[in-house]
């Protein structure tokens, strides 16, 4: 596996933990309310997106249980659409 892989899983580990503690006790109604907070989260999701695209596919297909895939994807949907 290349050291790369290490770095971007840290990051996507990190920006996780950054999103749960955001959303902690947050109520629905709080979450649309709250435009930073809606900002914030959308740009950790992103950023766990562009970190997955980068590793490396030995790594995935190592790892098939995680949806890559799809973090890849929704990534796509916030950049794009």
């Amino acid at each position: 596996m290349p050291k790369d892989d290490w770095v971007y899983l840290g990051h996507m580990l990190d920006m996780s933990r950054k999103a749960v503690a955001l959303t902690q006790g947050i109520s629905r109604s709080d979450y649309d309310q709250d435009e930073a907070l809606r900002l914030a989260l959308t740009h950790l999701i992103q950023t766990i997106g562009e970190a997955a695209q980068r590793v490396s596919a030995e790594f995935k297909q190592a790892y098939p249980q995680i949806p890559w895939r799809e973090m890849v994807g929704m990534r796509n949907r916030i950049v794009q659409d």
